[in-house]
C-alpha cells in the first residue's frame, strides 16, 4: 500500500494494546505495562513499517486515558476562551492540581445545559504528536472513544448512551439530544450484574430527567449475552457491534450511524 493512499490510517490506543488498521492491512501490537505512555514505542516501531499510509491518520484513545467532565450550566452564551476556563476550573474543583497538565476539549451547549469537557494528559498529547510527525504522518486526528462513537447517535437523541470497554464504562444521558448528565467508573468482574445497578443510581444523581432507556456500545467484549434492568420501566438496547473484534482493534471504524 502506498504512504499516500487515500484510506486513512486509523489507530486505537487501549491500557496494553494498539491496534493499526488501513484498508485491508490491521495489525496489534501488545504491552504489558498499562499507561498510555509505554504504547509510543511500539506505535515507533509499528510505523517504520511502509505499509501504512500517512496521508490522513485518525487517533482514537480509550476511555481509560481520558477524564470527562460535565460543567454546571453558564447560564449564558460563552466565548471559547471561556467555555475552556470553564470547563478547566469544573476539572480542578474535581481532580486538583492535576488537571493544570491535561489538554482541554470542549463541546458547547445551549446556556442552560453544561459544557462537556475531555481532558487528556498534555505531555502524552506532544509525545504522540510528535512521533506521528516524526513518520510523516499528516491532517491527524485524536479523539476519545466516546466523543467520537456518540457523534454515531442521532441529533436528538434521547436515553443513555453506555459505552463499555474492557475494564471501564462511560455513561452519557441525553434528552432531545443535549446532554444532561455524564458519569464513568471501572468494571471488575461482575459488571454484567453491577452495571444496570450503577445506570439506575446515576439517573436518580441526574438534575434533569433522562428517558429510561440505555443503549449500550460495548467495545472488544465478545457476545454479551442480555443485561436484566435493576428495576422496571427500563429498557435496554445493543447498539450493532463486532462481537468477534477484542481489546484495540474493536475501537477501529466507527464509521456507522447507530440504528436507534
Amino acid at each position: 500500500m502506498s504512504r499516500w493512499s487515500a484510506d486513512p490510517l486509523q489507530i486505537a490506543l487501549v491500557p496494553g494494546e494498539v491496534a493499526l488498521l488501513s484498508g485491508g492491512e490491521s495489525r496489534l501490537l501488545a504491552s504489558d505495562a498499562r499507561t498510555a505512555s509505554s504504547l509510543l514505542p511500539l506505535l515507533d516501531e509499528a510505523l517504520t513499517d511502509t505499509v501504512w499510509p500517512r496521508r490522513r491518520v485518525k487517533v482514537v484513545l480509550s476511555q481509560q486515558f481520558v477524564r470527562p467532565v460535565l460543567t454546571p450550566p453558564p447560564g449564558k452564551a460563552l466565548a471559547a476562551a471561556e467555555e475552556t476556563a470553564l470547563v478547566a476550573a469544573s476539572l480542578r474543583e474535581i481532580y486538583g492540581d492535576e488537571a493544570s497538565g491535561w489538554r482541554l476539549a470542549v463541546h458547547s451547549q445551549p446556556p442552560q445545559a453544561g459544557l462537556v469537557g475531555a481532558a487528556v494528559d498534555n505531555e502524552l498529547m506532544q509525545q504522540l504528536e510528535a512521533l506521528l510527525a516524526r513518520h510523516g504522518c499528516r491532517n491527524v486526528s485524536i479523539t476519545p472513544l466516546a466523543s467520537r462513537a456518540v457523534r454515531r447517535l442521532p441529533a436528538r437523541f434521547d436515553g443513555w448512551w453506555l459505552g463499555v470497554e474492557p475494564g471501564w464504562a462511560t455513561l452519557m444521558g441525553a434528552r432531545g439530544g443535549i446532554w444532561q448528565h455524564l458519569a464513568a467508573q471501572p468494571l471488575d468482574a461482575d459488571w454484567r450484574t453491577s452495571l444496570p445497578e450503577w445506570v439506575a443510581r446515576e439517573a436518580e444523581c441526574a438534575v434533569t430527567p433522562v428517558a429510561r432507556q440505555v443503549w449500550l456500545c460495548p467495545f472488544g467484549l465478545g457476545a454479551l449475552g442480555n443485561l436484566t434492568p435493576a428495576e422496571d420501566g427500563w429498557q435496554w438496547h445493543t447498539l450493532p457491534h463486532d462481537a468477534r473484534a477484542h481489546g484495540a482493534t474493536a475501537l477501529l471504524n466507527l464509521t456507522h450511524k447507530a440504528q436507534i
